[in-house]
């Protein structure tokens, strides 16, 4: 029986035409007027001569590779020469451009509603033997949404641009006496096959999008989106339904495009789609960006391999494709999706991380049809193998029923969920700040956990204690570890103490404590690390007054539970020499727990910790430990 996802997934398939990913157009020359600092006016067609000077005035191309601009001739060879050395007549070129721009931008599946603008990137010249191995334009502009490659009329042989997208390859091949203009996707990968006689010019260009007014749902056909709406309506309606519900996108995006107005080909049609069903099913949407991890039981095919030249006078087709995979996929084993980020309530792109489960997702074009960023393979290796791993970054559109959309968005963006918290008590809503708090149970200690920002901790303190509930400040503050307590965080402890009182306080941080690893010497690190700062914290909460005092108690005790425990554990080790090193090395903890229990006068914990040290022999280098590690003015 078909899910009601993949149902919408079907009709959304059928309700685009395929878009182009690439297209091409054809112009005169008479409006190209260019010069090259240093070499002078250039003609078209270009003659192999003044090829040869224009490689002359150049250097050879870069390439970006992770932060880095770098040169491998491995991956590219080609001649550069930066847009700074090329003028170009632009009123007159324009007559020529901007016209073949609109119709590359029809052709592309882009809205009548938006316009094309290029910007020069650079000259290149490919001469015999150079190529550039199958990569990826970055956007380097926030506008950016596709590159245009203006091949110059020259005689040469080879140099085939091949622009791949969802297991096609559109390959162009330059004119002897016309422009070829060339506009595809900047997601698309996309290589230049090695020039085999002749010299290959062509201008680069940024293509930039400007937006003109969204596609409205009201010219969408109302049969397909009440089908679409009642999808949305079947995959929400059992009570233990899933929150979401991710419909991946044909075209990757990058944090900086990520806008609505600015899809790709059917992607901007599916969207305008699936928008106006969403409203029809009461529901909200945003856009994301999503990691796709695959792996496939594959074999690799036969191969025979030959020998080659980067002089050799091969066809375009025997150059081997770099970067892709050719293996024989058979089972796909398993596949994981990962909101990466997504479109946040004020408009801004925010980072989420938020893991999808296999039935909430759904896609037109299965990831398999579409071409990784990345791969792998894993030969037999006797009990695994044979499989291949794939990654890609795909846009998404996740929707959700508008009375889940707190639970929903609080998953993905926990700092936005305690935001929202603090408006509603504000706002002198206090039961629906309640309610709310109530619904992030079943995930917020995972989610919670996840954040490193800097000040959570602190946020998370003020919303438990307006909350005035202590059942949900435990909830909200149970996520944490003891080891996140800083002595800024005194005064914000102490209020919440004062609030719930000191019985609740003595049970939070006992839940706190179990984060102290018993294992000081081998894989902790934060823990002594942390007791070093128990003096200071235990300072700033004694200056907040009673509250702040018994807190600072709790932690004092919680510090001493873990060392007795410590100095259990090493005592029991069979190497005289491990076990006199690690109860040395407890002796600066344990020096900062005591200063800590002199600070708020907390006797038992010093009565029980002088006991347990006179007690045994062999914790003699432990006691000198503590008093090398204790302040002479503290003796």
């Amino acid at each position: 029986m078909t899910s009601a996802r993949d149902a919408l997934a079907g009709l959304l398939a059928g309700a685009a035409s395929p878009a182009a990913f690439s297209a091409s157009r054809s112009a005169p020359t008479s409006d190209l007027q260019l010069e090259v600092r240093g070499v002078g006016p250039i003609t078209l067609p270009v003659s192999q001569a003044q090829a040869r000077q224009l490689c002359q005035v150049a250097r050879p191309a870069r390439y970006g590779h992770g932060e880095h601009t770098i040169i491998d001739r491995g991956v590219r060879d080609t001649w550069e020469i930066p847009k700074s050395r090329v003028k170009i007549d632009a009123r007159r070129w324009n007559k020529t451009l901007r016209p073949a721009l609109g119709r590359l931008a029809r052709d592309l599946g882009l809205p009548a509603e938006s316009e094309l603008r290029a910007e020069l990137h650079s000259m290149l010249v490919y001469s015999r033997g150079q190529f550039f191995v199958q990569h990826q334009d970055s956007e380097k502009d926030d506008a950016m949404i596709a590159s245009l490659v203006v091949g110059l009329p020259s005689s040469f042989k080879g140099g085939a641009l091949e622009v791949h997208h969802g297991g096609e390859t559109a390959t162009y091949r330059g004119s002897k006496q016309a422009l070829s203009l060339v506009a595809f996707y900047s997601d698309c990968r996309h290589e230049v096959k090695p020039v085999t006689t002749g010299h290959r010019v062509v201008l680069t260009y940024n293509l930039l999008l400007r937006q003109g007014a969204l596609a409205s749902g009201a010219a969408c056909d109302p049969e397909l989106v009440e089908r679409l709406a009642a999808c949305l309506d079947e995959h929400f309606a059992p009570p233990e339904s899933t929150d979401r519900l991710v419909y991946l996108l044909d075209h990757e995006y990058t944090r900086r495009g990520l806008d609505r107005a600015r899809l790709k080909g059917t992607d901007a049609r599916r969207a305008t789609l699936l928008a106006a069903a969403v409203e029809r099913a009461e529901c909200d949407y945003t856009l994301a960006l999503a990691d796709i991890h695959e792996t496939w039981s594959a074999y690799e095919p036969e191969r025979r391999h030959r020998r080659w030249s980067r002089w050799d006078d091969w066809d375009d087709d025997s150059f081997g494709a770099h970067g892709g995979d050719d293996y024989e996929l058979e089972d796909l084993i398993e596949s994981d999706v990962m909101l990466d980020s997504w479109i946040a309530p004020n408009g801004h792109v925010e980072q989420v991380r938020l893991s999808v489960r296999g039935d909430e997702v759904c896609a037109s074009t299965p990831s398999g049809e579409l071409e990784p960023y990345l791969s792998e393979y894993e030969g037999y290796m006797g009990n695994w193998g044979n499989t291949l791993d794939r990654w890609y970054h795909r846009g998404a559109v996740v929707v959700w029923p508008r009375r889940r959309a707190f639970v929903v968005r609080a998953e993905a963006a926990p700092s936005w969920a305690l935001d929202e918290l603090a408006a509603r008590v504000r706002q002198g809503d206090l039961a629906s700040a309640r309610e709310a708090a109530g619904s992030l149970l079943p995930f917020w200690g995972r989610v919670a956990a996840q954040v490193q920002a800097k000040g959570f901790l602190a946020k998370v303190m003020r919303v438990a204690r307006i909350i005035d509930e202590p059942q949900l400040a435990t909830m909200l503050l149970r996520p944490f570890r003891l080891q996140t307590l800083s002595a800024s965080h005194a005064r914000a402890l102490s209020g919440l103490v004062g609030s719930y009182g000191e019985e609740w306080a003595a049970e939070l941080v006992t839940l706190w404590s179990a984060s102290l690893s018993r294992h000081h010497h081998v894989a902790d690190q934060d823990t002594p690390a942390w007791m070093a700062s128990v003096p200071r914290l235990c300072l700033a909460l004694r200056d907040t007054g009673d509250s702040g005092l018994s807190a600072a108690r709790r932690l004092v005790e919680a510090g001493w539970r873990w060392a007795a425990h410590a100095i259990d554990r090493d005592l029991q080790m069979s190497s005289p020499s491990q076990r006199e090193q690690a109860l040395r090395e407890l002796g600066t903890p344990l020096a900062a727990i005591l200063q800590g229990a002199a600070l708020v006068d907390a006797s038992d914990v010093r009565d029980g910790a002088v006991e347990r040290l006179c007690r045994d022999d062999s914790l003699l280098g432990c006691a000198t430990g503590i008093l090398r590690a204790t302040p002479r003015s503290q003796w």
